[in-house]
């Protein structure tokens, strides 16, 4: 069993820390990176991939 002093002193420490403000840095933004010929040509063979996929599901619903 904590003593009566112990158990006081204990739950004045807590809150004591309980109420210390939180210090913590302001958020900064990430800076985007430049996109390079190489990223352009995947996101084009990547969109091209998408609507070609589009086009395909279209085909085989319209056929049912």
């Amino acid at each position: 069993m904590i003593r009566s002093k112990t158990r006081s002193a204990l739950l004045a420490a807590v809150c004591t820390l309980a109420t210390q403000p939180a210090l913590a840095e302001q958020f900064q933004r990430p800076t985007p990176a430049a996109q390079d010929a190489t990223v352009e040509l995947w996101f084009a063979l990547a969109a091209l991939a998408f609507a070609a996929s589009l086009v395909a599901v279209q085909w085989l619903v319209a056929r049912r």
